[in-house]
């Protein structure tokens, strides 16, 4: 959780981001269990727009629910985002596709924005 919010604050304190590049947890199994999901509420100040975000590159996903959270925030509070590339964990099979299905649910602050779903 500390790692998440550190992440947090130096994005929402970067107005000039233009690209982000972010590989996710190896701890899988910890990440899982996730209770304090009001965490994203509580702590994404609601004003919080990434105005340059344009790339988003995200690899070794596994579709926890705190990924997918910063997910939604980013696509969220992104209106010049053009790509967001995702690339599952090799180790995430059986989840791929609710990852895909709830990805597409999520609403985007920019029209352009295109979600790539990299499987090797």
């Amino acid at each position: 959780m500390k790692e998440i919010l550190v992440v947090l604050r130096l994005i929402t304190n970067s107005p000039n981001l233009r690209e982000l590049q972010i590989s996710g947890s190896s701890n899988t199994l910890a990440a899982i269990d996730a209770p304090d999901l009001d965490f994203w509420e509580d702590e994404c100040p609601s004003n919080c727009t990434f105005k340059q975000l344009r790339v988003v590159r995200m690899t070794d996903m596994s579709g926890v629910p705190h990924e997918m959270e910063f997910i939604k925030f980013l696509l969220a509070n992104s209106p010049a985002l053009e790509t967001m590339s995702i690339s599952p964990c090799v180790y995430v099979m059986d989840g791929r596709l609710n990852m895909l299905i709830e990805l597409l649910r999520f609403r985007r602050a920019s029209a352009q924005a295109e979600i790539l779903f990299i499987q090797d």
